[in-house]
């Protein structure tokens, strides 16, 4: 048996994990109050948890009693990431790609209802008013490599994922509804590799092909960022796509043995 009905099951630990997540996916400090109203737990349970996970150096509590996770923890998920053979052996096949095109070469995984970067090799400076680095997340909706781990995905978990997600408009090119977005992710089906044209940032375009497992579902995506002023849409498509597409072809013959995709969580 798993969950709570199980006898195994330790309810404070989850109760700690869960909380540990609500800090993870905010985007600021979160004090008391607003921490237990979004973890759903409450005050007297989220500060004996979040004083043990601080005794244990996980967490820390500022000069105005909010909380913050802690390199610590951050470290764990990373030491992960880097363990995965199957990384390492993309991060071979990414190197070859930044090398050919002098361009910035990504790659990234779905983790909820956004993508995850496991490696970055920047070769053009910043294009992104923000920086990028190993286990930094992104919207999927207006993101290359998130068009490409969604269209592969079964139609279940695609809806599942849609069901309530929220398309904020970062740009004026973003799609905004659901009923477009669908419509773009089956053309990138259609044609096996995703494009951004500054959807997700002003000045940045990028083209995306999925690694996949051996039952056709996108395990991985790798992109190649480029700045618009130096590279154009159609040099994107006809140049730069199927080199993408030749480097995940590359990948996933490596990678034959692979039978589900990997799980970070």
């Amino acid at each position: 048996m798993t969950g709570d009905n199980s006898r195994y099951f330790l309810k404070s630990l989850a109760k700690g994990m869960h909380v540990l997540h609500t800090l993870a996916n905010s985007r600021e400090p979160l004090g008391l109050v607003e921490l237990s109203r979004r973890s759903g737990t409450n005050n007297a349970t989220v500060t004996r948890i979040c004083h043990t996970f601080a005794e244990l150096g996980y967490v820390r509590r500022d000069r105005q009693r909010r909380f913050h996770l802690t390199p610590k923890l951050l470290s764990l998920g990373y030491a992960s990431m880097n363990s995965l053979s199957w990384r390492q052996l993309a991060q071979h096949y990414l190197e070859w790609l930044a090398e050919k095109t002098g361009e910035t070469v990504n790659l990234s995984v779905l983790q909820g209802n956004e993508l995850m970067y496991l490696v970055r090799i920047n070769n053009t400076g910043r294009i992104l008013p923000f920086d990028l680095q190993l286990g930094s997340r992104l919207p999927l909706h207006c993101t290359s490599m998130g068009k490409s781990l969604l269209a592969f995905l079964d139609k279940e978990e695609l809806d599942r994922i849609l069901t309530g997600y929220e398309f904020s408009s970062l740009t004026h090119r973003t799609i905004s509804n659901e009923s477009d977005f669908r419509q773009e992710l089956a053309r990138v089906k259609g044609q096996g590799y995703a494009m951004n044209d500054e959807e997700l940032s002003v000045g940045l375009r990028s083209v995306s092909a999925p690694i996949m497992d051996s039952d056709g579902h996108a395990i991985a995506a790798l992109n190649i960022a480029v700045p618009t002023r130096r590279v154009s849409r159609e040099e994107l498509e006809q140049r730069l796509a199927p080199m993408a597409l030749e480097t995940a072809g590359k990948i996933q013959r490596a990678l034959g043995t692979i039978e589900s995709r990997p799980h970070l969580s």
